[in-house]
């Protein structure tokens, strides 16, 4: 039998944790981080579910 693995993500769980509610407000916390990302790109990152993870 195969099994099938999945997972889930919670950012949005996790941005109302920190009081961010508005993804756009990512893009200069993620800066700090030395992550750069456009706001288009990480609009496109908090409602979804990555198509690939490296694991």
């Amino acid at each position: 039998m195969k099994r099938k693995v999945g997972y889930t993500r919670g950012l949005r769980e996790v941005m109302a944790q920190h009081q961010v509610f508005v993804a756009t407000e990512l893009v200069p916390l993620l800066r700090g981080r030395g992550i750069d990302l456009s706001a288009s790109q990480v609009h496109r990152l908090v409602p979804g579910t990555p198509e690939r993870l490296a694991l």
